[in-house]
C-alpha cells in the first residue's frame, strides 16, 4: 500500500531476486497457456488478436532487454521512447499477419532473457518511465504490462472469470514481493477484478487502502469501466470525489 512518507532509499529495500524471477516464471506460464488456448479456439476475436497482442509485447521487451543489456555491460541506457502511444500506432501494423506461434515464440524467448538479465545486474537504479529501479521496471515491462492486455482480451472474448483471476493471481504473485509502486498497482487491478465479479464490499475495501493518498489512481478510478458496479456505492462516490 503507498504512502504519504518519504521512500527509503533504494539500497534499504533490496527485493528478494529469487522471488522475482518466480513471478516472472509465472508469467511466462500464464502467457504459454494464453498462446496455446488461442491457437486451439481463437476465431474471430474482439480487439487485438492474440497474435498481435504478443508481437506487442515483444517489441516492448526487445527495447527493455536492449536498455537493461546496456546496463549490465556498463553502458549509459538510453531512455525509454518519449511517445509510447505514437510508437505503437507506427509499429503495431507490422505484426499484422504474424503467425501466433512466431509471436509467442519471439516474447516468450525475449522474456527469458530478461530475466536472465535481471539476474544478473540485479537490483540498480534504473529509470523506465514512472520507474526508478530494475526491480521495478523490470516487473512493469514484463508482468504488469502483458497482464492488462490479456485481461483486455479475456474479458472482450468472453473469458471473464479467466480475466478475474488474472488480477487475482497477480496480487497473490506481488504480494510481500514486489516493491510498493508495483503493489499498489497490483491491488488497484485487484479491486478491478473484485469488481466485474460482484464482490462490491472487497474491492471499496481494497480502493479504501490505497485511492486517499493516490490522486492518479483517484482520477483513473473515476472513469473505469471496470468499477462501473461500484458507481452507485455511496462509499465509492465518497472515494472519488475531489
Amino acid at each position: 500500500m503507498s504512502s504519504s512518507r518519504a521512500r527509503k532509499p533504494w539500497t534499504s529495500l533490496l527485493p528478494d531476486l529469487g522471488a522475482i524471477r518466480k513471478v516472472l516464471e509465472a508469467e511466462r506460464k500464464v502467457e504459454q497457456d494464453f498462446a496455446e488456448n488461442a491457437r486451439q479456439s481463437e476465431k474471430a476475436p474482439k480487439g487485438w488478436p492474440a497474435a498481435l497482442l504478443l508481437f506487442h509485447l515483444a517489441m516492448w521487451r526487445e527495447r527493455f532487454r536492449e536498455r537493461l543489456n546496456d546496463l549490465s555491460e556498463g553502458r549509459l541506457p538510453a531512455p525509454p521512447p518519449r511517445n509510447a502511444d505514437e510508437l505503437n500506432d507506427a509499429e503495431l501494423p507490422n505484426g499484422i499477419g504474424t503467425p501466433l506461434a512466431d509471436a509467442a515464440a519471439r516474447s516468450d524467448q525475449l522474456l527469458r532473457e530478461i530475466i536472465d538479465l535481471f539476474d544478473k545486474v540485479g537490483e540498480r537504479p534504473f529509470q523506465w518511465y514512472s520507474s526508478t529501479t530494475t526491480t521495478e521496471a523490470v516487473l512493469r515491462n514484463s508482468y504488469m504490462h502483458p497482464r492488462l492486455h490479456l485481461f483486455d482480451y479475456m474479458r472482450e472474448n468472453g473469458a471473464v472469470e479467466g480475466a478475474i483471476k488474472l488480477f487475482e493471481d497477480a496480487f497473490s504473485d506481488l504480494d510481500g514481493v514486489a516493491p510498493p509502486n508495483i503493489l499498489v498497482a497490483a491491488r488497484y487491478n485487484l479491486a478491478c477484478a473484485r469488481s466485474i465479479g460482484g464482490r462490491v464490499d472487497e474491492a471499496i475495501t481494497v480502493l479504501q487502502e490505497i485511492l486517499p493518498t493516490r490522486a492518479d489512481l483517484k482520477d483513473a478510478a473515476a472513469t473505469d469501466i471496470d468499477l462501473d458496479a461500484l458507481r452507485d456505492d455511496p462509499r465509492f462516490k465518497e472515494l472519488i470525489k475531489r
